[in-house]
């Protein structure tokens, strides 16, 4: 399962929580990778990654993984499969390549395994399927590194990562997958998780790193609660994804059509488990009511704050200075169904304040990536770290910085950082915790 790189460690635990809401046991932990995860289970767990999961990109089906010290090793690894059983004729194929090493490149790999695919047709056949470079119904991945390569088949199709409620658009937005995956990381996942029982305990931030707290008072576990906080919301993402966490909502289960529909491999039984898993994961979906009630019952006889279901205000908070942005995102969460989740409102990021006493806060500022912008936004940078002291205490604050350079500006210690590609641009995921 492809993630982007940083995430495989929510995704791992992501893949354990959505085996367990559909009942399917996986034959061993998952593995984390290199921008993914391997995973060994029933027919069945495929189905329901696709359905339930929101930080993974595609689900593969490796078919081999084998030494190979040259494209002619390559290809004889490749040919010898039995292709037909994989895919029918009629359906259309491509190659997607990746290769680590300096004498095998991508272009070369990508022809030399579809030339040893068609080939695999012929000898068995006597035909060979035909190759679609848009829109192909089956979709061969590979990757060939430190003298390895593996191949697989897609599974899914058209990305995860495409929620399909992006209807408005506005400067350099965020990814969904990405917003999934470091949403996740801030602990709110959790907070989501043991909202939906039955009796909810309080939920606890526990990693702070001993180093980070030496000679500082940062409290060994800080309490979550559920209210978030994006001051520079751009088109909504992190807000929306958070809301679908909240309601435990699958943005991919009503889909119609996976890549795995194409494939010979699926036994025919699994294939008639559709319906079960999509049933098994809409049941514990909850809805707009019910989470406003299990807010009210987590602060009233968790934290000990006295909050009736009918005051509870929306948990999420979508500020931008950008009329334009506030507009997108209001359009991009009715398109997802979670506006009522959600408060808009127009404001520049050092007028920002906070109506509760802790929560979480959430941004992506500009990076600076073009020549001269980075020296421009140091300025800036410095003015999110007066902003998070001065009117954010008590609250924990995540912030997506495109360099150290800039990270060093905010003029506050992280208690937390993680590197993470949003595109190709590797960023810093860096938490503060504001007292």
């Amino acid at each position: 399962m492809t993630t982007v790189h940083g995430l495989e460690e929510e995704l791992a635990a992501e893949i354990a929580e959505v085996a367990q809401d559909c009942r399917l046991t996986l034959d061993e932990p998952p593995r984390v990778a290199s921008a993914g995860v391997y995973v060994r289970g029933p027919w069945a767990l495929c189905l329901a990654m696709n359905f339930g999961l929101r930080c993974a990109s595609r689900i593969l089906c490796e078919v081999i993984e084998a030494d190979a010290r040259s494209l002619d090793d390559v290809y004889a690894q490749v040919e010898r499969l039995n292709w037909p059983s994989f895919f029918r004729i009629d359906k259309t194929f491509m190659v997607t390549a990746s290769s680590s090493d300096n004498f095998i490149k991508a272009p070369a790999l990508t022809l030399k395994i579809k030339d040893a695919i068609v080939d695999s047709f012929r000898r068995q056949t006597r035909e060979r399927p035909s190759v679609e470079k848009d829109a192909p119904q089956v979709r061969v991945m590979a990757r060939y590194h430190r003298g390895q390569i593996s191949v697989s088949l897609d599974t899914t199709g058209i990305p995860l990562s495409a929620r399909g409620y992006r209807v408005a658009s506005h400067d350099a937005p965020l990814g969904e997958l990405l917003a999934a995956g470091l949403v996740r990381m801030t602990g709110w996942s959790r907070l989501c998780r043991e909202l939906r029982q039955e009796k909810p305990q309080k939920v606890f931030f526990s990693r702070v790193s001993e180093s980070a707290k030496e000679g500082r008072k940062i409290p060994t576990q800080i309490t979550l609660t559920p209210e978030l906080i994006d001051p520079m919301c751009g088109t909504g993402t992190f807000a929306i994804e958070a809301a679908l966490q909240l309601l435990n909502r699958h943005p991919q289960l009503e889909r119609k059509h996976f890549a795995y529909e194409w494939l010979e491999i699926v036994p025919q039984h699994t294939l008639k488990q559709v319906e079960y898993i999509r049933r098994t994961l809409r049941a514990q979906e909850i809805s707009l009511l019910d989470a406003f009630s299990k807010i009210s019952f987590y602060k009233t006889h968790a934290l000990g704050q006295s909050q009736r279901p009918d005051s509870v205000a929306p948990p999420l908070l979508c500020r931008d200075k950008d009329v334009t942005a506030i507009a997108a995102a209001r359009r991009n969460a009715e398109a997802a169904g979670v506006s009522k989740l959600i408060y808009f409102e127009k404001g520049d990021l050092s007028q920002l304040t906070t109506t509760h006493d802790s929560g979480l806060l959430v941004m992506n500022p500009p990076y600076g990536v073009r020549l001269g912008e980075e020296e421009a936004l140091k300025s800036f940078y410095k003015l999110i770290g007066d902003t998070l002291k001065k009117n954010c205490r008590g609250w924990q604050a995540w912030v997506l910085a495109g360099n150290e350079t800039l990270a060093g500006q905010v003029g506050l210690r992280a208690t937390r950082r993680k590197k993470i590609f949003n595109g190709g641009l590797e960023c810093l995921w860096l938490q503060y915790v504001l007292f």
